[in-house]
């Protein structure tokens, strides 16, 4: 199978987030990069420090052409910069971090060949021996060159972190934000002498690095901890539920489509037409993330195809700006793979993805003409009441030190009392 497909040019562009980012792929031949921690889909990927923790990495490459891959361990600052200043012995304590990806196989019976890669880590010959940001680096040990990036979080038991959202915030009450709201207590046993500098926190609404703030000054510092409780830095859109469908089979349309059909040599998938929300409906989600699936067959890693998935999106011609689609999928990037074309003869909006069959949830966000800024605004829409899941990250950056260590994690699911 050629490496691009004639019927779609798909050019995947790397895209990091400043001071931060998402799972990233380089290679326009890689699909559907998905991490499980201890067998959990939706998690965060950390690992607690001296715990027995896993993360479960998976990819395809499309084609049944072996590539030898490996992958490295790299440690990062508190901010995602690379951190240059540690050895090798002196954050892994066992191993070299750097290991070969064995474990493979070829899809069977679809129409789109890929081979699908998984690795998990750390792994009897690894063991992290220090707290803070990592990355995994998968690479072509044939071509020397980087294919994708897996950022992760190595925690030690080092603070006691509380966290809540509030729908009446700084600016509004119940009606199109919500304002994060919590305390770190550093345990006495990190002995922190300058606590308004030594402790930074991350914060992110839907784990969307691009969206994250970082270090907010404390509005309180107390003999405990610090507070942040009336911060304007912490006030995010609240947004709406995501959209989602659900493509599970190829012999008819699930939740959220229109049809499904063969088009040789491929199958597409037409969603129902999407409209900007004007009011809030509650519908389960699970905030971006997608979940590969096949009922008609036992292993979806290599029995489950791939579909090209059509998107359609009622809105004003004339908008001033730009649409794209975002999810887990699009790995937090806006690049031009992902933004929403419109189409005179349609009269819609339209967007066209290689998507391996399961469930997903997507948004659409605007970027005005000119402006870095993405909103939910326009096309989503904010409501006080959407479940957005939040997530703090505490870290210590002692003076002196040459690592940043993350001393507390809290990621927990907003939801007001039904």
């Amino acid at each position: 199978m050629p490496r691009l497909f004639a019927i779609l040019m798909l050019s995947i562009i790397s895209c990091a987030a400043i001071f931060g980012q998402r799972n990233e792929i380089m290679d326009s031949d890689i699909r559907t990069l998905q991490v499980e921690r201890n067998g959990r889909w939706n998690a965060l990927p950390y690992l607690e420090l001296g715990s027995a923790d896993r993360l479960r990495v998976s990819f395809d490459v499309m084609s049944h052409e072996y590539r030898r891959l490996r992958y490295r361990i790299e440690p990062m600052t508190w901010d995602w910069r690379p951190n240059t200043r540690l050895l090798t012995s002196e954050y892994l304590l066992r191993g070299i971090g750097d290991e070969p990806i064995d474990d493979f196989e070829e899809s069977i019976n679809t129409t789109v060949l890929y081979t699908h890669y998984q690795f998990v880590f750390p792994d009897a010959q690894t063991a992290i021996g220090l707290s803070g940001n990592y990355r995994l680096v998968v690479y072509d040990d044939d071509e020397e060159t980087d294919v994708l990036v897996v950022p992760f979080y190595v925690v030690e038991n080092g603070s006691l972190i509380s966290a809540k959202v509030s729908t009446d915030t700084d600016i509004d009450f119940n009606a199109t934000h919500q304002q994060l709201i919590y305390t770190v207590q550093p345990l006495p046993t990190l002995d922190v002498h300058y606590p308004d500098s030594e402790i930074r926190t991350v914060a992110m609404q839907n784990r969307r690095l691009s969206a994250a703030v970082f270090n907010p000054k404390p509005d309180y510092i107390t003999p405990t901890g610090l507070q942040w409780e009336h911060n304007r830095d912490l006030i995010f859109p609240a947004a709406n539920e995501f959209r989602k469908f659900e493509m599970t089979t190829l012999k008819h349309g699930g939740i959220g489509m229109d049809n499904i059909r063969w088009h040789d040599p491929y199958y597409h998938a037409t969603l129902l037409i999407d409209e900007p929300s004007r009011n809030y409906v509650y519908d389960e989600d699970q905030n971006g993330a997608f979940y590969i699936n096949d009922i008609d067959h036992a292993d979806p890693n290599v029995e489950g195809d791939y579909v090209f998935v059509h998107f359609s999106l009622e809105a004003k011609p004339e908008l001033a700006g730009n649409i794209y689609i975002n999810g887990e999928f699009t790995g937090d990037c806006f690049t031009d793979e992902y933004k929403m074309e419109y189409n005179p003869d349609s009269g819609l909006y339209e967007n066209t993805q290689l998507l391996k069959m399961g469930y997903y949830n997507y948004q659409y966000l605007y970027q005005p003409k000119g402006i870095d800024h993405l909103s939910t605004a326009e096309i989503q829409g904010n409501f006080f009441q959407t479940e957005n899941r939040y997530t703090v990250l505490a870290y210590y950056c002692q003076r002196g030190s040459r690592y940043d260590r993350l001393i507390g994690i809290s990621d927990f699911q907003f939801s007001l009392t039904r």
